[in-house]
């Protein structure tokens, strides 16, 4: 301990005496570090971080296995079925969503809902904070009547009156009784659901061909995931067998809780990120690594008299050793600063909702404790070498053989490769943020299929409780949509079940009705999109054939659906679909039903819009009227001449005018809907970015650093070049191929690792191959280019060489 703190004072007077190489250290190891602390911390909270349950191994997610799918949702009763024969589960418990409105105090306000069953908070082992969760029973109909509350809609809507347990309040105009309110600060906090109330099934539920469920269950002690499987398979086999109609070649998926909560997509953007900030790091110990080789040869003298007076190698090289952990860590510390800045600046970025309830971002213990570990290993890496070639055995014999005129031996092989390392690593980070890049543009470029210039999109929440006649519902929407049709400067309005580019309403199979009958559970499908015959108009959807949708189309009159290209292209090759029918089950409104087989004539066919998001390239679906297929809760879009967020407070008062209880929510232009959908590429492409600038610098930084250290020790060689005849653009060229081969040999090295990495991107990118020849080329000459240019400098310092002084001072 004597020693180490020997050690210590003497590396802080060290480097304290070397302020500009400490100064340049300390910013690229708080670059570095920082990057990685902040791209940790949220790799620790999706992917690392224990669920924060109890026994959270024995949680599942269980759904059903279509036979043209991955996965799917649950039928009713088929999840009774399962609740009822399995013997791997303790619990077993489905949910559903269903926002409510909150009614009876200032201004009606909608609430982010759940529906479960009476067991499904006994599976995650959560206990209420005030009051309980439900009791066996409560999923009953008629015992339903009581919610939930988590502990954030406590606080901001009631005050966290702790009165508020057993008092009732009005949802949807209807009264509840509060029976419970979660802990605060737990995953249920971060929840998108603010409340939950029981699943009770209604008659109309109990059927087998609508899949509108999740659910969860807690393995037995001693059941494994296997046997929970095989218990499960047993059961949809039996179904499959009595019930082919509805569940023909359907399965059951049964998958640990953990390994659903990130898709892949996101696990693919997480590693490619913390991938990107240690190449920064790596790019950053390599710089750091050639700085202490110089600064290794300046201190020869020391080393040879400190190994005079008997200090043995060990010794030595621990003295360097711990100058650099030193420095690393002070780094570090640094860094941490850096990195929680990023974090919270990510943190700004990422829509809300993006991640499951249990992820937690934060810079905790865990994550300090990383960015420690890093530090010391980031000094013992830059560190180790240097400190062993400036520990180097017969320094004496050393500078003889070196001495100013030479740059040769084993630092100069160390410091080349050093250099090539750095250019590979940059490049493999350049092509990475070219790709990324070039597929945001792409995104970004791409049409959406309609015209959302000056369209103002809002959610208006239906309870089926207050309109159980579909027709009524269609004429309270007319009301609202007249209403909102005369506020100045209102050109256009529209209902539809969906946003623009969020999702649609229900996924449907089908089958052309002129073909030979297909079972319904096994055919094809798509989106179902429910919406007024102005949606095409007011959105500005491309009509490619046949018609749209007419006011005409209403109850009574033969159905007719509009499909899109991609349909038109997959299910009819290129025959005219004008006029031919598809065979539609009848979606019953606002229950969880299927009637009989419909034959809809298909009378156009529009472009594709994009329906799932900026990036949905794959969705083929049907149009369909909501006079003939009503729906509960939609969206209103409305297109004005202008600015239509100027217009949003007088909408609202229209909407209001027709009813005063009508929550509004969700209220965006669909500008603002665009954003939202890219910005998980706008994030990936603009830290990339940063990463790729960060270490095309550094690289440039070390490539200079070489390059002047070289002119540096050939001072005498390059006097008597000079003084031979040699030429300044012989003399720059001389010293430019240095650079340009130390880069060419990075670049080639550095192509090997590009594409093992742009594989691993191939599932985040847009419009754009993973080897996309022209990002690589881009990349490779901007490289060399700016490797060009940081040699030139040097280089051509070195033609200012007077020979007579550079002979006079060796």
């Amino acid at each position: 301990m004597s020693s180490l703190l020997q050690d210590l004072r003497y590396a802080w007077r060290t480097l304290a005496n070397s302020p500009g190489f400490t100064a340049v250290a300390l910013l690229t190891l708080a670059l570095g570090i920082g990057a990685n602390t902040a791209i940790f911390s949220f790799v620790d909270g999706l992917l690392l971080r224990p669920l924060p349950y109890k026994d959270a191994s024995r949680i599942v997610r269980v759904l059903e296995k279509p036979p043209l799918g991955e996965r799917n949702g649950i039928s009713t009763l088929n999840f009774l079925d399962w609740q009822k024969d399995n013997t791997a589960f303790d619990f077993m418990a489905a949910q559903t969503g269903a926002a409510m409105t909150l009614t009876g105090a200032h201004d009606p306000i909608q609430l982010r809902a759940a529906r479960v069953s009476a067991r499904y908070f006994d599976i995650f082992g959560i206990r209420a904070a005030v009051g309980r969760t439900f009791v066996p029973g409560e999923d009953q109909p008629g015992k339903d009547k009581v919610v939930v509350l988590s502990h954030a809609l406590w606080v901001s809507q009631f005050g966290s009156n702790p009165s508020i347990i057993e008092s009732k309040v009005s949802l949807d105009n209807e009264p509840y009784i509060v029976v419970g309110v979660l802990p605060a600060g737990g995953a249920f906090d971060r929840a998108f659901a603010q409340l939950w109330r029981p699943l009770a099934f209604e008659p109309s539920n109990m059927t087998r061909n609508f899949h509108w469920l999740t659910s969860f269950a807690r393995l037995k002690e001693g059941v494994s995931l296997e046997q929970a499987r095989a218990n499960m398979n047993t059961i949809g086999a039996r179904i499959e067998r009595d019930f082919p109609e509805s569940n023909k070649s359907w399965g059951v998926i049964v998958e640990g809780y953990a390994d659903t909560l990130i898709g892949p997509q996101l696990r693919t953007s997480l590693l490619v990120l913390i991938t990107a900030t240690g190449l920064v790091l790596l790019i950053g110990c390599a710089n750091l690594a050639n700085l202490s080789l110089a600064r290794g040869v300046s201190r020869e003298r020391e080393v040879a008299v400190r190994a005079s007076l008997g200090a043995g190698r060990s010794r030595l090289v621990r003295q360097f050793l711990t100058e650099n952990v030193l420095l690393s860590v002070c780094g570090g510390v640094l860094g941490i600063g850096v990195g929680y800045g990023l974090m919270s600046w990510l943190q700004t970025l990422v829509p809300p909702f993006s991640f499951a309830r249990e992820a937690e971002i934060t810079m905790d213990a865990r994550v300090l404790a990383f960015s420690l570990a890093l530090s010391v290993f980031t000094g013992v890496l830059f560190g180790l070498a240097p400190a062993w070639q400036a520990t180097t055995p017969d320094l004496a014999g050393t500078m003889k053989e070196g001495g100013r005129g030479s740059s040769g031996g084993s630092r100069k092989i160390l410091r080349d490769t050093l250099i090539v390392t750095e250019v590979a690593l940059a490049f493999v980070l350049l092509v990475g943020s070219g790709l990324m890049m070039k597929s945001f543009f792409t995104l970004m470029n791409t049409e959406m299929g309609f015209d959302g210039t000056n369209v103002l999109t809002m959610t208006l929440p239906i309870a089926r409780e207050r309109f159980p006649d579909p027709e009524r519902l269609n004429l309270y929407l007319k009301e609202i949509r007249t209403a909102v049709e005369v506020v100045p400067g209102v050109r256009e309005t529209a209902y539809s079940c969906a946003p623009p580019m969020r999702g649609t309403c229900y996924g449907m199979p089908w089958q052309v009705a002129d073909r030979p009958l297909e079972n319904k559970s096994n055919r094809r499908g798509g989106f179902f999109k429910i919406v007024s015959a102005s949606y095409f108009t007011t959105l500005r959807l491309q009509l490619l054939k046949g018609r749209g949708l007419s006011d005409r189309d209403v109850k009574g009159s033969p159905r007719v659906l509009v499909i899109n290209e991609r349909l038109a292209k997959r299910d009819f090759k290129d025959a005219n679909p004008v006029g031919r029918r598809l065979l539609i089950e009848e979606i019953i409104p606002g229950k969880t039903e299927l009637g009989p087989d419909i034959a809809w004539e298909i009378v156009g066919v529009i472009r594709d819009e994009k329906v799932m998001g900026m990036d949905d390239d794959r969705s083929a679906g049907v149009y369909v009227s909501n006079e003939q297929s009503p729906a509960y809760g939609g969206t209103l879009s409305v297109r004005a001449g202008s600015n239509p967020a100027t217009l949003q407070k007088s909408i609202t008062a229209a909407i209001r005018s027709v009813n005063k209880d009508q929550a509004i929510t969700d209220v965006r232009t669909v500008d603002e809907i665009k954003e939202l959908s890219v910005a998980p590429n706008r994030i990936q492409s603009t830290l990339l970015g940063i990463f790729g600038t960060v270490a095309l610098l550094l690289a440039a930084i070390g490539i200079y650093g070489v390059i002047s250290y070289s002119v540096a020790q050939r001072t005498h060689e390059i006097g008597i070049r000079a003084a031979l005849g040699a030429t300044s653009g012989g003399l720059v060229r001389l010293i430019l191929s240095r650079g340009l081969a130390l880069t060419s040999a990075g670049l080639v090295i550095g192509l090997a690792g590009a594409l093992g990495l742009t594989r691993l991107m191939t599932t985040i990118l847009y419009g754009v191959g993973a080897r996309d020849p022209g990002t690589m080329i881009a990349a490779a000459f901007i490289l060399a280019g700016v490797a060009a240019a940081a040699c030139y400098v040097p280089a051509r310092r070195a033609t200012k060489v007077d020979p007579i002084v550079a002979l006079r001072y060796e």
